[in-house]
C-alpha cells in the first residue's frame, strides 16, 4: 500500500510522524507538495499520484487566493478515485471560522456569541454590548491576527480607529465574545473517538496557540467534553481534527475545528501519537 501525505513542510514534526506511522503499518510513504504539480486538461493521472491508494492532507499551506483554490481543485480530483482524508470540503468547512461555527451551532453544540458584519457602527455597537470582544481573521491560524477590545471611557477613539483599519484591510469583521481564561483545551478527534487532549496555557498575554508560546499540559475530558469534540469533527465533515474548547461558568463551548491540526502539542504533553490512528484509519477506509 502507498499512503500520499499532502505537505508543505518535510520537516514538520506531524509529517515525520505520518511518515514513521505509514512505514510502521508496512506501507510506503509518498510526499506529495501540491505547488509542484503540474495538471494538464485530458491526462489520466496526476503527476507524481500514480499508484496512490489514499491520502493524508498534512497542511494545504497559505499561499494567494487563485493558488490556494487550485490546491482544493487537485484534492477533490484526487478524491474521485482514492479517499483523502481530511477531504477538501472538510479541510474549507474547518478553516471558515464562521461557516464551521454555523455548523456547529447547527448541529445543537455550544459556541460563544459570534457576529460578522462590514459595518464598523454595527462592530461598535457589538463591542458596547458585550463589553469585551476579540476580532478574528476568518481564515486564520495559529493565533495570528486576533486583536482583543474593550469598552469603556476614553477607548471609543482607539477601538473605532482599530476596527476601521481591520475591516479596511479585511472587508469584513468576525467578532467574538472575549472569554476570560488563561488555558483552553485541544482535543485531537480521530474516527468516532478522541485518540488525545491537552490543555493549553497562555504563557504571554491570552492567546494559548502552541505556536505563539502556549504549553500543553495533559487533560482528561469529561463525557459531555468528549462527545462534543467528536460531534463536532463530524459537524465539519472530518475524518480527523483539533477541536478547541473553552471552559466557562456555565460548561464550555467550541471556539474552533482544526481540519489540518499538528499532533505535536499531544505527544510532547502525554506521549500519544495521533498519526499511529489516523494512519490505522486511513488503512482501513483505503481496504474497503
Amino acid at each position: 500500500m502507498k499512503i500520499g501525505i499532502v505537505v508543505t513542510d518535510q520537516g514538520d514534526w506531524t509529517v515525520q510522524a505520518l511518515v514513521r506511522s505509514i512505514k510502521e503499518r508496512g506501507a510506503t510513504p509518498v510526499m506529495l507538495r501540491l505547488d509542484e504539480i503540474t495538471a494538464r486538461i485530458g491526462l489520466p493521472d496526476l503527476p507524481g499520484t500514480r499508484g496512490i491508494d489514499a491520502i493524508i492532507v498534512r497542511d494545504i499551506g497559505a499561499g494567494a487566493f487563485e493558488q490556494v483554490s487550485f490546491k482544493f481543485d487537485l484534492l477533490k480530483i484526487l478524491a474521485r478515485d482514492i479517499p483523502v482524508i481530511n477531504t477538501p470540503e472538510a479541510i474549507r468547512n474547518a478553516a471558515n471560522k464562521y461557516y464551521s461555527l454555523h455548523l456547529l451551532k447547527k448541529s445543537g453544540l455550544p459556541v460563544p456569541k459570534t457576529a460578522v458584519t462590514c459595518d464598523a457602527d454595527v462592530a461598535m455597537e457589538i463591542l458596547d454590548d458585550w463589553g469585551e470582544i476579540v476580532i478574528k481573521p476568518i481564515f486564520g491560524y495559529k493565533g495570528i491576527g486576533i486583536t482583543r477590545f474593550r469598552s469603556g471611557p476614553g477607548l471609543s477613539i482607539r477601538n473605532r480607529d482599530l476596527i476601521d483599519k481591520i475591516l479596511f484591510e479585511r472587508g469584513v469583521l468576525y467578532i467574538q465574545e472575549f472569554i476570560p481564561m488563561n488555558r483552553d483545551i485541544r482535543a485531537f478527534v480521530v474516527g468516532k473517538t478522541v485518540a488525545g487532549s491537552i490543555y493549553r496555557y497562555a504563557q504571554v498575554g491570552w492567546i494559548t496557540n502552541l505556536s505563539q508560546s502556549g504549553r500543553p499540559e495533559p487533560c482528561v475530558l469529561n463525557q459531555s467534553q468528549e462527545e462534543a469534540s467528536v460531534f463536532a469533527a463530524e459537524a465539519v465533515g472530518a475524518t480527523f481534527a483539533g477541536v478547541d474548547l473553552a471552559e466557562t461558568g456555565d460548561g464550555f463551548v467550541i471556539l474552533e475545528v482544526n481540519g489540518t491540526p499538528s499532533g505535536k502539542g499531544i505527544f510532547d504533553a502525554c506521549g500519544v501519537d495521533v498519526t499511529k490512528n489516523i494512519v490505522e484509519l486511513c488503512s482501513t477506509i483505503a481496504r474497503r
